[in-house]
């Protein structure tokens, strides 16, 4: 049966030690293993970790020429049913059932940007992922730099939701006063941002030999302004705007507030691996997941051959 499921689109950007080496320099050396190396203890017969969340069916794929990771993302946890209405009545009640719903994530090799689709109310969000990867690399980097000679660099990652303009509009139709407006930089993937603003913000940051940095702006009155500007960081900033709404609470609108809930059925009678192709197949054609700056292009032609090569032999049904 078909089920509309809830997706959203995000840059990961990931870079790699202090020259900040872009993510397919290191792709076959830490990522994918990093990504796969919890399954595949386990099914060494390692004892399984205590883990809130963890990744499944790591693979890479291949949709229209593009190669994709993609794969799923289970959070681990218990329901504690604490009460329940039996025959009518209010019964208390102690019961606990183990849980494990999950998420389908691809990242589009090409140029980073990813798409998470969740297949349930509790499954992983955008920020489960970003804290999983980030501490998943970091696990394996550490653990490997220990019989290593040659040590892997530190990784430095940010995923960061796509904000759409519509979904911006809408935020801030709630609000009453914007307190203030911050821009987060940090180390781009190979990205070039194509909009006059911002690029002068990134080479301010060049200028001053700085990897990271921020920028805020108080007390903004013109909403329309705001809107273009966010709309044009396209997930390689990360936005953050304090604000105080209509009701006369005070908040805090972060990436994920900005970006477009899209909806792709999904057949739950399908097969993980049937499933992840079945959104690949929809999102590789959407611009938001397929704009490609030159640079990201030549980083990808460089390992195009190694990945071919990897799912040719590991990966290709």
């Amino acid at each position: 049966m078909l089920e509309d499921k809830h997706s959203y689109i995000a840059n990961f950007n990931c870079t790699f030690g202090k020259e900040n080496q872009p993510m397919l320099d290191y792709f076959f050396e830490i990522i994918l293993p990093a990504f796969s190396k919890e399954e595949e203890d386990q099914k060494k017969g390692s004892e399984k970790k205590e883990t809130d969340f963890f990744f499944r069916n790591v693979k890479l794929t291949n949709v229209k020429g593009e190669f994709v990771l993609a794969g799923l993302i289970v959070k681990s946890t218990t329901l504690e049913v604490k009460s329940r209405i039996i025959k009518g009545e209010l019964v208390r009640t102690n019961e606990i059932y183990p849980s494990d719903p999950y998420s389908y994530f691809l990242i589009n090799l090409k140029n980073h940007r990813m798409v998470l689709v969740k297949n349930q109310k509790g499954s992983p969000t955008l920020k489960n992922f970003s804290v999983t990867a980030r501490e998943k690399i970091r696990n394996y980097t550490r653990e490997e730099n220990e019989v290593r000679e040659e040590k892997l660099p530190n990784v430095n990652l940010n995923v960061v939701a796509i904000p759409f303009k519509g979904a911006i509009e809408e935020e801030l139709k709630k609000v009453k006063q914007i307190k203030n407006v911050t821009l987060r930089f940090y180390p781009l993937n190979g990205d070039i941002i194509d909009n006059e603003t911002v690029d002068y913000l990134t080479e301010t940051l060049e200028k001053l030999g700085s990897k990271t940095g921020d920028i805020t702006y108080n007390t903004p009155t013109n909403k329309d302004n705001v809107v273009s500007i966010i709309k044009d960081t396209k997930g390689l900033m990360k936005p953050t705007i304090r604000v105080k709404f209509n009701n006369g609470t005070s908040g805090t609108l972060k990436d994920d507030s900005f970006t477009e809930v899209m909806s792709i059925p999904l057949n739950e009678e399908e097969t993980f691996n049937q499933n992840i192709d079945e959104i690949t197949g929809k999102v590789i054609n959407k611009p938001e997941f397929n704009e490609t700056s030159e640079e990201n292009r030549s980083i990808y032609d460089r390992v195009y051959t190694r990945l071919e090569n990897a799912y040719n032999t590991l990966f290709k049904k």
